[in-house]
């Protein structure tokens, strides 16, 4: 009985060995019992205690296992009893290392595509280079003829003629912007002859137009006089703005300012009064046009402006004084000094209406 039932173990363990080797990646079958005869069915009992010990006992035929082949086929740790993944990884290792012997034969063809990019890049920069230098060489041969032709004879200056100019002569202009007869028109830029002409104090602003081939066109605009300051024995002529225009010992038909403060060093042409007598210039242009639209500018002679709480104006042919206060509210206070005007015409005195004249009322202060 033991010899055959050792032939049928020896048979079902080398079957299961042999199907393990050759299916790779099938799931291992189920085996099947086979049922056993009635003959040779025995009791489980004796089944148990004929079980073989393969480690005590020796059979023909079968060879055994080592402990460690027996311990990876125990079920322990799953990443250890998987074949599938101990292959897998396998696999991967020499997949891996073919990559690797493989890399450089693949490498050779990359390098060859970079060559044929590089080249193709440095083609283009070169073609670029080439056609900025031809254009580079064109332009600068149309600026050498332009240049020229500019400078010939044919440009050469033959006329000057000045607009807008009353105070100041064509001459006075003409010299102080250097320009020559049989100079090239183009030989000094307006910005340096602007600066030449605007030496001059009346001068406001230029316009240089050149008119080709061989003119030039000067549009001068001018600060006209408006205000006059007493100095010594002579007269600043000023502008609206402040600007002293002329020290002349003949005076202007246009009112006097009093009581300035800018120094007498300052006092000179080109120059602007201090800003505290700027300042109290723009009110007395409030009081100017004020008297302009009443009409009593003609009236008006000298402007006191020492006193800001103040504004006294001086009426020669009125023989009057006329008190402003501060000037606010001028097209009031301009309303009762027209009003006392015609009712004291002919008399000598003070008028103030420079005081509240909602609560006050405008008088005439005769002199004695």
């Amino acid at each position: 009985m033991k010899s055959k039932k050792n032939t049928e173990l020896n048979f079902l363990y080398l079957d299961d060995k042999y199907n393990n080797t050759n299916t790779k990646k099938k799931s291992p079958q189920k085996k099947v019992a086979k049922k056993p005869n009635k003959k040779n069915s025995k009791s489980k009992k004796e089944e148990k205690n004929e079980v073989f010990d393969f480690d005590n006992e020796i059979v023909i035929g079968v060879t055994k296992l080592p402990k460690e082949q027996e311990k990876k086929k125990t079920p322990k740790n799953k990443k250890e009893n998987n074949p599938k993944k101990s292959k897998n990884s396998k696999l991967n290792k020499n997949t891996k290392a073919t990559r690797k012997s493989g890399a450089g034969k693949k490498s050779a063809p990359k390098n060859i595509k970079k060559q044929k990019t590089e080249n193709k890049v440095e083609k283009k920069k070169k073609s670029l280079l080439g056609t900025l230098i031809k254009w580079t060489i064109l332009l600068s041969a149309l600026i050498a003829s332009i240049i020229f032709f500019m400078m010939s004879p044919l440009f050469d200056v033959s006329e000057i003629n000045v607009i807008g100019n009353s105070s100041i002569s064509e001459e006075t202009i003409i010299s102080l912007s250097e320009i020559k007869i049989g100079d090239n028109i183009y030989k000094t830029s307006k910005e340096k002859i602007k600066q030449k002409i605007k030496q001059n104090a009346y001068v406001e602003s230029v316009q240089i137009k050149r008119i080709i081939p061989n003119k030039i066109e000067l549009t001068i605009k001018e600060r006209n006089a408006t205000y006059m300051l007493e100095y010594a024995n002579s007269f600043v002529y000023i502008n609206n703005q402040g600007y002293i225009l002329e020290i002349s010992t003949d005076p202007l038909d246009v009112p006097i300012i009093m009581g300035y403060t800018t120094n007498e060093e300052e006092l000179q042409a080109g120059k602007r009064l201090n800003t505290e007598d700027l300042n109290r210039l723009e009110t007395v242009l409030k009081i100017i046009e004020s008297t302009q639209v009443n009409g009593i500018i003609a009236k008006i002679n000298r402007i006191d402006i020492l006193n800001k709480q103040d504004y006294i104006l001086h009426m020669d042919e009125e023989k009057k004084i006329v008190h402003l206060g501060d000037a606010s509210n001028l097209s009031s206070r301009m309303l009762y000094l027209k009003a006392v005007l015609d009712d004291t015409h002919g008399l000598e005195g003070e008028i103030f209406v420079n005081g509240d004249l909602v609560k006050e009322k405008a008088f005439f202060r005769q002199k004695e």
